[in-house]
């Protein structure tokens, strides 16, 4: 017999799903691994000062090496009893390189709730691939029974709040001191 908490466990899957922006650029996204850390750090140094300030609610300047890796590895190596999260990756140079993450964390003290985030490197955004990876999270949460996701973003992330808005099921929104949590009602 299975328990709440057990019900609740994300597997990392290791299929890939490969999908084409609306520039014509392919891009695989997967599920993170613990290995995808020197990913994550590629990724946060090809983000814009806007886009860190969306993400991060901060302007985070170029972070010290270390300090910018020992998180990398702390979102790439994470409990999924609690967490899942996808990486899209672009083939740039002769390697793969992070172009985007999406994430949900269950609330511990609401399980049916999990917030979302997501982040995309800055000349990849407006191609699609922000709504694919948000309807990828989404049939994730389905099938794991979670009933709302909740995505809190600054005041004037639009292009978040735009990409909630039309994900295909009803969201509710609130904005108060500069923060717009959005909330999509999986029931």
């Amino acid at each position: 017999m299975e328990t709440q908490t057990d019900s609740q466990h994300f597997v990392r899957g290791h299929g890939t799903v490969t999908v084409v922006t609306r520039k014509g650029r392919k891009v695989r996204i997967r599920h993170i691994q613990p290995t995808d850390a020197g990913l994550l750090v590629d990724l946060f140094h090809h983000l814009s000062p806007e886009t860190r300030r969306f993400r991060f609610f901060t302007a985070l300047p170029d972070l010290p090496e270390d300090i910018l890796w020992r998180e990398a590895c702390r979102y790439a190596d994470f409990d999924e009893r609690g967490q899942a999260a996808f990486i899209a990756l672009a083939h740039e140079g002769g390697k793969d390189h992070a172009i985007g993450v999406v994430r949900l964390v269950l609330d511990k003290n609401n399980p049916d709730t999990a917030e979302l985030a997501i982040v995309l490197r800055d000349d990849y955004q407006r191609e699609g691939l922000g709504t694919i990876m948000l309807d990828l999270l989404l049939q994730l949460a389905l099938v794991r029974g979670i009933k709302r996701l909740r995505g809190i973003s600054l005041a004037d992330n639009e292009g978040v709040h735009r990409l909630i808005q039309k994900c295909g099921f009803p969201v509710t929104s609130h904005t108060s001191h500069g923060e717009t949590t959005q909330i999509i009602h999986l029931e």
